[in-house]
């Protein structure tokens, strides 16, 4: 089971397995009241993990409110060198709200990410895709949902023809995706296929 959680600017989605369930993002900090009403309104009452595609302010924000309810972080280790790389941000900006990540997170490759979803009940991967920053990952369900963060969107990503924006593209769309989850763009169905192709050439 799939669900949107938009509680602010970036769209999170809770993810249920069979044994298991992850979210993918968080939003600003100073979002946690508006999360705790709309797991309330979705009625969820368990999150098992949390998976961050990148650790930028508005999908990290309220990451360690999150952990502090029980929820593990699940890390990827190419992301390992940025958990905290908007600590500063936050500080900056003098956001009182912002917990930083302060946790001993549970480290898996990507290559070890399909044994550990499975062990939640949920077929599928984690493939790096950097483009939007170096720490960007993107989950892969078997069901054909690709869940990409910030990636550039596909029409965008051919606009800017940049080749390692693109070579993320072929791999998240070489695993046969039917719809594609984006962090702060409408989901997209259609004519993947058709961009696909686009950008191969």
């Amino acid at each position: 089971m799939i669900q949107l959680l938009k509680y602010g600017n970036t769209n999170c989605y809770y993810i249920e397995g069979k044994k298991g369930s992850i979210l993918v993002d968080t939003d600003w900090a100073g979002t946690l009241q508006a999360f705790y009403k709309k797991i309330k309104e979705l009625n969820i009452t368990k999150i098992d993990y949390l998976l961050i595609t990148h650790f930028h302010p508005d999908h990290i924000g309220i990451a360690q409110n999150i952990i502090d309810m029980g929820t593990k972080l699940l890390l990827i280790d190419v992301q390992k060198d940025y958990i905290h790389c908007s600590n500063k941000i936050f500080e900056k900006d003098k956001n009182i709200s912002f917990k930083p990540i302060n946790t001993e997170p549970i480290i898996i490759s990507c290559e070890q990410s399909r044994e550990f979803l499975n062990g939640l009940g949920i077929d599928g991967e984690i493939i790096y895709t950097p483009g939007h920053s170096e720490d960007s990952i993107s989950l892969i369900l078997d069901n054909g949902s690709a869940f990409v963060g910030d990636l550039y969107d596909l029409k965008s990503a051919i606009t800017f023809n940049d080749k390692k924006i693109n070579n993320s593209w072929n791999k998240i769309l070489s695993h046969n995706i039917s719809k594609i989850y984006y962090g702060h763009h409408e989901q997209t169905i259609s004519n993947i296929k058709k961009i696909e192709d686009t950008i191969n050439n």
